[in-house]
């Protein structure tokens, strides 16, 4: 059976939220309607993979807020905008009550929740999902869903090809890799990468595959972007300088496979993240963008899987 989503997040309500309100920008064109081939699932919420520019980040929007699915962050928080927006909070009046600010300027998330996102299913249920505030500030959205929340279903997919996340879905044809949760409920998996195994977080929040640095530096031997002149210059016996960018022949995760995959080191001034992400992506890689484009992936959190289809 083929779902049809209307208006997709007309049954979707925060705590003290008004109705949605439409902009007419092609940012909003790209949340219009669409068939969503999916049944025997809690709930289906459409996204984008665009803002005023091209972007490979999979938002929603609630009200005027725009909110980043993120599998690479380990909490749901919104920042200013969206607290004023979605709770009619405002931020300054918020911190002095609650008095959760940290030396370093941020709030505590986990003592903050600031009100709920109940999501309705199609059988008549509910779920309800916390949002918590922050600091957090950018151009491109105004709060992110992380993991905790994420991990109050059984299993998510998110469908790159129709841009719809799934809450609950049946089992996707695909592989069945083993997924790893760790302690913060971020999620990993191995890979192949030039024939030796990584292993990586699955990061929907990273429109680029972002390498551990001290795996790379040693072990890849198809670093740059250009393959033939590599050899060229191997051949000249020229000593060559770290690089920007790496390029990988093979990459393989379970049987799917990737020709030419290129990603950066973390440490990168280009990739904007945090320093405490930075420093994290010393222990593993970061699987972005590139990897899901045109597919269809699962993180199943009851069987401890991930699944990916093309």
């Amino acid at each position: 059976m083929k779902v049809i989503l209307h208006a997709f997040l007309a049954a979707f309500f925060l705590v003290s939220c008004t109705t949605l309100k439409i902009e007419n920008t092609d940012y909003e064109k790209d949340l219009q309607p669409r068939v969503a081939p999916y049944s025997n699932c809690f709930a289906i919420v459409a996204f984008t993979l665009n803002y005023t520019e091209q972007k490979c980040f999979p938002i929603i929007k609630i009200n005027n807020s725009y909110l980043l699915l993120d599998s690479g962050a380990s909490n749901t928080y919104v920042g200013k905008k969206a607290l004023k927006d979605l709770f009619q909070i405002d931020y300054e009046t918020f911190v002095n009550q609650h008095g959760s600010i940290t030396e370093d300027g941020n709030i505590h998330t986990f003592d903050s929740c600031v009100g709920f996102w109940n999501i309705p299913s199609y059988e008549g249920g509910r779920k309800q999902i916390p949002f918590y505030a922050s600091n957090f500030s950018s151009s491109l959205f105004d709060g992110i869903i992380g993991q905790d929340a994420f991990r109050q279903f059984s299993n998510i997919i998110i469908d790159y090809k129709n841009k719809v996340i799934v809450f609950d879905g049946e089992p996707i044809n695909g592989d069945e890799i083993p997924m790893i949760i760790d302690e913060q409920g971020l999620c990993f998996i191995e890979l192949l990468l030039n024939g030796k195994k990584e292993t990586c977080l699955i990061d929907t929040g990273a429109d680029v595959f972002i390498l551990r640095g001290t795996f790379f530096e040693k072990d890849c031997n198809y670093n740059y972007s250009k393959l033939e002149q590599i050899e060229k210059l191997k051949e000249r016996k020229v000593e060559l300088t770290p690089p920007h960018n790496y390029l990988f022949k093979n990459v393989k995760i379970g049987n799917v496979k990737y020709k030419k995959i290129t990603g950066l080191l973390a440490s990168d001034s280009r990739i904007q993240m945090t320093p405490e992400a930075r420093a994290r992506l010393s222990e593993y890689s970061s699987l972005g963008f590139p990897f899901f484009k045109d597919k269809i992936i699962q993180l199943d959190y009851k069987n401890q899987v991930f699944r990916i289809s093309k």
